[in-house]
This record gives C-alpha cells, sequence and structure tokens, in this order.
C-alpha cells in the first residue's frame, strides 16, 4: 500500500486535532485535504518516481508536503534546513532532484539552483482550492517502491542519500506502534527535526492510529516543561543532547507531569546516571531506551520500561519483525559477552543508498543490513552497543570506546556532557582528548583528571581534557565528533615527545 494512504486509512476523517503549534490547529479533514491537493499538483507536473526535495523546518507546510509528495507517487527528499547553499547544492545535484518545495524563510538558500523552486505560498494558494477527493490511484507507489529519501547523520561531506521504500517506513511504524502501545488518545510534544528519520516516525505513528502532534518551534527547548501539560501530552521523544540540556539547564525534572505516560530515548548512548535520575524524579513515566539507524526506517530495538534499571546500559533486543544478530568476522554469532558487529535483518531495511551501487554493497550483505556498532550479548539475549567501529579510539595497542569513558565523566559532580576523541600520537598512536561541559565557570579540569585515574586502566584515562561552553551537535541533534577531532588537531601542538 502506499505510505500516505496507510497512515490516514483510519484517521482521515476523525473530528479531532491532528497538528497543533503554539497559535494554529490542523484537524485531521483538512490536514488529509491539504495532502491530497498537493498530490495532485504533483502528480499533474511529474511522473511516478520523480525526486522532490523539501526544505524546510517542522510546519504545517512541512507535513502537507511530505504526505502529498509520497502519496503521489514520486519521492520525498527531506533536506536539513540548517544546511548551506553549498550543502543543498551538493544534495539536490547529487539526488537528481526534480523540484524542490520550499518554505518561503528558506528561498534565499535556493537562489543559485537551477532546479524548478515552488514556494510555500504557491503551496498554500493550491492547498485553498476546491476539495479533490477523486484522486486517480494510478500514479501512487506502494510497497518496494521508493517513497522517501532521508539524509544519514555524520558530516556534510560523507553523508549518504538513504532510499526507503513504502514497505520499510510501514512496516517500522506498525512495529512503533506496537511496542509503545499507541492510540487515538496520545499525543506527542515533538522537539525533533522531521528531516530525521526519528522525528519522522512520531509524525508516522501518530496519523496512523488517529493521535496528535503537538509542534515544539521555540528555540529555547526549555519551554516543553510546560507545554507537554499545556497541550495534555502523553509523550516525549528525545536524543542525548536533548535530555543533557533539559537535566541542566531547566527545571524539566522537577515537574509534575499530568498525562505523560512515556518518554523515548535514541540517537545514542544516554548516560545511565541520567536515564536513573530521570527514572527517579519521574518514576510514573515509562522509559524506552531505543536504537535504530537511518538504514532501518528509524528504529531496530528497544528497551522495555520495566527493565530499564535492570539492564540500564542495553538497547534491548529487536522490535517486532526485526531480527538481530551480532557477527564475530567470520559471519558467525559471537559468544556471550564477546564483542561482534551488530547486523539486522527485517521488512524495514532499507533499498539501498542513492546512486551509490558500492556503498550500498558494503551496507547490505546477505541479507542483512551491517549498522556498524560494535556490541555484546548477554546471558539473556540484551544487546550492549560498544561503540561505532569508526569511532573506537586505538591508543597503546587497545581499542577504547569513547562512550565508557563519557559513562564515567558524566558522573562527576558539576559535569553537563562530554565527548571523547582521538588524536594523533606519535607514541600512543592516539591519545584521548576530552571535551568537557560543566555548570559554573570553576575550571573542574584537575578534579576530573584525579576521577580518571581512579577509576580508569591507565590506557582509558585522557591526556587532555578541555572545559567548552557547549558540545558542537550536527542537525540530527547528535554530538559532532568529526568537528571536535579538528578542534583537538587545532589546539594541541606537538611537543618534544611527539604528543599532538
Amino acid at each position: 500500500m502506499n505510505l500516505t494512504k496507510w497512515l490516514f486509512i483510519s484517521s482521515k476523517y476523525l473530528n479531532k486535532e491532528a497538528i497543533l503549534t503554539n497559535s494554529e490547529t490542523l484537524m485531521y479533514p483538512q490536514i488529509f485535504n491539504y495532502a491530497n491537493k498537493i498530490s495532485f499538483f504533483i502528480a499533474s507536473k511529474f511522473e511516478k518516481g520523480n525526486i522532490i526535495a523539501i526544505l524546510s523546518h517542522n510546519s504545517f507546510f512541512f507535513i502537507a508536503s511530505y504526505l502529498g509528495v509520497v502519496k503521489s507517487g514520486c519521492i520525498a527528499f527531506l533536506l536539513d534546513p540548517k544546511s548551506s547553499k553549498e550543502e543543498l547544492e551538493q544534495y539536490i545535484s547529487k539526488s537528481g532532484a526534480n523540484c524542490i518545495l520550499s518554505e518561503n524563510r528558506l528561498l534565499t538558500k535556493l537562489k543559485n539552483t537551477q532546479n524548478n523552486v515552488i514556494s510555500e505560498t504557491t503551496i498554500s494558494l493550491i492547498t485553498e482550492e476546491k476539495p479533490i477527493f477523486d484522486f486517480t490511484d494510478k500514479y501512487i507507489g506502494e510497497g518496494d517502491s521508493p517513497a522517501v529519501i532521508m539524509l544519514t547523520s555524520g558530516s556534510s561531506s560523507n553523508k549518504k542519500m538513504v532510499l526507503l521504500s513504502h514497505k520499510n517506513i510501514i512496516s517500522n511504524t506498525k512495529s512503533i506502534i506496537n511496542y509503545l502501545k499507541l492510540n487515538e488518545n496520545d499525543r506527542i510534544c515533538v522537539v525533533l527535526p522531521f528531516h530525521y528519520c526519528y522525528g519522522t516516525s512520531l509524525l508516522h505513528s501518530h496519523i496512523h492510529v488517529g493521535g496528535s502532534l503537538f509542534l515544539h518551534n521555540s528555540i529555547f527547548i526549555g519551554t516543553v516543561t510546560k507545554e507537554i501539560n499545556e497541550y495534555n501530552c502523553t509523550g516525549f521523544a528525545g536524543v542525548p543532547t536533548t535530555f543533557f540540556i533539559l537535566q541542566n539547564k531547566t527545571k524539566f525534572l522537577d515537574n509534575k507531569y499530568i498525562d505523560l505516560r512515556y518518554i523515548t530515548q535514541a540517537g545514542g548512548k544516554l548516560a545511565s546516571s541520567i536515564l536513573k535520575k530521570i527514572k527517579i524524579k519521574i518514576p510514573y513515566v515509562d522509559i524506552y531506551v531505543m536504537y535504530g539507524q537511518t538504514e532501518a526506517s528509524a528504529r531496530l530495538s528497544y528497551l522495555p520500561p520495566e527493565l530499564l534499571l535492570k539492564k540500564i546500559d542495553s538497547i534491548g533486543k529487536g522490535i517486532p519483525g526485526v531480527e538481530l544478530k551480532v557477527i564475530d568476522d567470520n559471519n558467525k554469532p559471537v559468544d556471550i559477552g564477546s564483542v561482534g558487529e551488530l547486523i539486522a535483518k527485517g521488512e524495514n531495511i532499507m533499498l539501498g543508498y542513492l546512486n551509490d551501487e558500492k556503498a550500498t554493497k558494503q551496507k547490505l550483505k546477505n541479507g542483512f543490513l551491517h549498522t556498524g556498532d560494535l556490541a555484546k550479548v548477554d546471558r539473556d539475549g540484551f544487546i550492549y552497543i560498544i561503540g561505532r567501529k569508526d569511532d573506537l579510539i586505538k591508543t597503546a595497542g587497545h581499542r577504547v570506546s569513547p562512550y565508557e569513558i563519557e559513562s564515567i565523566i558524566i558522573t562527576f559532580p558539576g559535569v553537563i556532557a562530554c565527548a571523547i576523541v582521538g588524536l594523533e600520537d606519535n607514541l600512543l598512536g592516539e591519545s584521548l582528548v576530552a571535551y568537557v561541559v560543566i555548570k559554573s565557570d570553576y575550571d573542574l579540569k584537575e578534579e576530573i583528571f584525579k576521577m580518571c585515574k581512579k577509576k580508569l586502566v591507565s590506557y582509558k584515562q585522557p591526556k587532555h581534557i578541555k572545559i567548552i561552553k557547549s558540545l558542537p551537535i550536527n542537525s540530527n541533534m547528535k554530538v559532532d565528533r568529526n568537528i571536535l577531532k579538528e578542534k583537538a588537531r587545532q589546539e594541541f601542538i606537538r611537543n618534544e615527545s611527539g604528543l599532538l
């Protein structure tokens, strides 16, 4: 089935709020009607399978355009509105997009593009026309045909374009609805961008069950502490940086939430100390730790809330319909407690990378997605991520996971956030550099050094600790380690011992 048709299969005529902001509300019949009109417009101008890029922040415009393009049988390419003009030109050129639907305030970023640009104003005029409910199905893409292109995380130079089918996303959305027990009474507070697979998964799941989405669009994330109650939100989703900020910069954990029944966390490992603090402060809210990749349409595993404290560092097990394995270099399952690569199989796994057959073959082997994440499995079958292959730091003959060291430093009183990167070192191979964000102006560097010497073996101890105001965050709200690595190269000069 076509993704958009499936999303609205039970909700299109519901007389209830679908999308809310601080100033406006869209009912289900409205958003369905808008998507239908945009779909008809796109299908009348472009052949099925054409790529239509969408450049927009979270908004009514984004949602209607996205759902309309997907229903038309064309492929929606979700661009990051924070990208530079040069980056956008690069992505659009590489994708071969035939047209860009753009929010008005972002049109200046597209001045140099040779592509057809359709503005938010034009789309608004289309949605004001008479209703079109007899849209012919002959244009509609479905099943294994491509529906969406999303960019992976990472620096702008190495982002890949992930091609997802209608079936991929429908399969993943069914699983998410299943384990989160979502229904039409649920309302999610959205702080994650919709161009990011975690963000779009919120949109897909709630529209299908007839729930609602409140779009938090303030530059100050702290307002969610009031908005969750004000808009009767039952769910909240975030990445590690979301919870770092909420815990240390707001009164998020001191509030009493009336309707909130669950929190989801994905997009990287959140320190166990923070997870425990959230559970202690708001024990009546279920906390779902999750794991996924863009290549998997969003989600691969989850840890049931009732096991949070018992399996605090685990990503859980595969979601319904997904098979997960941890394998060694010979593609054999590893022994309990041994480290290998996590691989995944299911209907949610991508078609491949757009225009990159070589990278696709490296990622998809024998029917499995090779995640590039190193993991181990305990006796109960629960999976623990050790770190990404690319992020492991080779120091003094050992492979070290930055996450292990970060989880120690983050427990130090006054520390808000921490990121560890490797720095080229003639003696050690790589030395460890810790970038640390603290609450006060007082320099805790020496105290952190002392703690690391007590709690970590010598080769896991940072050689450099740098106190900074904030960690660099990429468009998917993850720590940008590439920026930190370059920062380390520039800040530490080679000395007599050969260290940088």
